[in-house]
């Protein structure tokens, strides 16, 4: 391990004792209204400057961004934690193209590519400056428009797919294990979510899958066909369908598997703090979210303690 990382890691311990704790949480789901939410989270160090709590939010995630470029000391490790945010960005830019509307506002400035120079690029179907995973993406966008099939469906779709198949590109290249479970474990939880909503659509199955997680595509066909049984599956896997939150499951499963690989010599403390920091903000739109729609306080909290 690098004498770099090691420094890193020292510094993330630091941050993060600067996470938001219960008392925190609970005082923010305490808020009567999202301007009394807003004081509290300027007091949390949140900047909110900003009029509307989804910018404050996409600006504390560009925050978080810019910290991992400091902090992570492994390039393809890094690239695993940015693609999400960079291939956000290009959803959102290539449905600006084709609605013939600015949205780089919308965009993460502080993934791997600034949105401005990735919108014009865009703009003239100029992908060369991009990951291979990305540029074929966008070149199977244009010609499903060209097509005809001019849906925002078919750039999520075909986006996904880059996603997915960068992501694990991105995890084999970081030569850690744990990354690359992480990858494997995420890619599962996006096909078993699939299932339900495949089983309801006259679609084929098999375009739809991902490459890459621990259950085979022929496996997920089966049981989209009805053809086996979720309860078949690992309990972990099982667990993901069997709850009305799957997200909340998956980010449970996610940490209890960094945390089976904590050792402060290696890149776990960056992924810990990268993940833990992510779920903070998920976990105050959340909250914000039920504020502005004027749900009880105490109902907040119960969902809080539920975590």
């Amino acid at each position: 391990m690098s004498s770099e990382q090691l420094f890193a890691n020292g510094r993330i311990a630091v941050l993060s004792n600067r996470l938001l704790g219960t008392d925190k949480l609970l005082r923010l789901a305490e808020s009567k209204s999202v301007s009394e939410a807003f004081k509290v989270l300027g007091e949390c160090g949140y900047d909110v400057s900003a009029a509307d709590y989804e910018t404050v939010l996409r600006n504390k995630t560009d925050a978080l961004l810019a910290e991992v470029k400091e902090l992570c000391c492994n390039a393809s490790a890094l690239n695993f934690l940015l693609c999400k945010f960079d291939f956000h960005n290009a959803k959102v830019l290539m449905k600006g193209k084709y609605m013939r509307q600015d949205f780089v506002g919308l965009c993460f400035a502080n993934a791997t590519y600034d949105p401005s120079q990735m919108n014009e690029l865009f703009l003239n179907d100029d992908y060369s400056a991009f990951c291979r995973d990305m540029a074929e993406g966008c070149d199977a966008v244009d010609t499903q428009f060209a097509n005809g099939n001019r849906s925002p469906q078919t750039v999520d779709m075909l986006l996904d797919k880059a996603y997915f198949a960068h992501l694990r590109r991105c995890s084999r290249k970081s030569a850690s294990p744990l990354v690359g479970k992480l990858a494997c474990l995420q890619i599962d939880a996006v096909n078993l979510s699939l299932i339900g909503r495949l089983q309801k659509a006259n679609v084929e199955a098999s375009d739809w899958f991902v490459e890459g997680g621990s259950v085979n595509v022929k496996t997920l066909c089966k049981l989209a066909d009805g053809q086996a049984n979720i309860s078949d599956l690992p309990p972990h896997l099982h667990k993901l369908t069997a709850t009305n939150e799957p997200e909340s499951e998956l980010a449970r499963q996610r940490n209890d598997l960094i945390a089976q690989y904590a050792d402060p010599l290696t890149l776990q403390p960056v992924l810990q703090y990268f993940f833990a920091k992510s779920d903070e903000i998920d976990l105050v739109r959340r909250i914000i979210v039920d504020v502005k729609s004027g749900v009880d306080s105490d109902k907040i909290k119960d969902k809080l303690n539920a975590k």
